[in-house]
């Protein structure tokens, strides 16, 4: 901001003192010398602090290193894609195999794990119940265990 105020103090200063000049230069040709100098003059002193303000001026930009922290690999990308479709395979799974048992599920949700290099873990599962299957969770539990060696947790919805 300082900049621009004393640019526009050096372009009026100068303004001023041309017009003086130029109004104490007698008519004819000398007028016409002075009138292109001091055109020229005005223009230089309005275009050098342009110019200083220009090469002053950089484009770099720091771009921080990213890498790696928000991208992922095709491995981690193929592993999620495997995991997200493992667990909605068995989640259905469990509700159809609940259902086909006549037991009212709302739905399952299944926790995996794949921390451990040699497969795919079950780490928990929740399984949503009316109120009115509440007297047949021991059943649930025990074909729920029965069918994925983990025992589930049930909530009442």
């Amino acid at each position: 901001m300082s900049s621009i105020i004393s640019v526009s103090a050096v372009v009026c200063t100068v303004a001023v003192a041309c017009s003086i000049v130029t109004l104490i230069v007698p008519q004819g040709s000398t007028k016409r010398v002075i009138n292109a100098v001091v055109g020229v003059f005005i223009i230089c002193c309005m275009i050098l602090p342009v110019k200083n303000a220009v090469s002053g001026f950089t484009l770099d930009f720091h771009i921080p290193n990213l890498e790696g922290s928000f991208t992922a690999s095709s491995d981690e990308a193929y592993e999620k894609a495997v995991l997200s479709e493992t667990k909605s395979s068995l989640e259905s799974s469990l509700v159809s195999y609940l259902l086909s048992k006549n037991y009212k599920v709302k739905s399952a949700e299944i926790t995996l794990n794949s921390k451990v290099k040699s497969g795919i873990y079950i780490e928990s599962i929740c399984i949503y119940i009316d109120k009115s299957e509440l007297k047949n969770s021991p059943e649930i539990i025990s074909l729920t265990e029965k069918k994925f060696e983990t025992t589930p947790e049930l909530l009442v919805t």
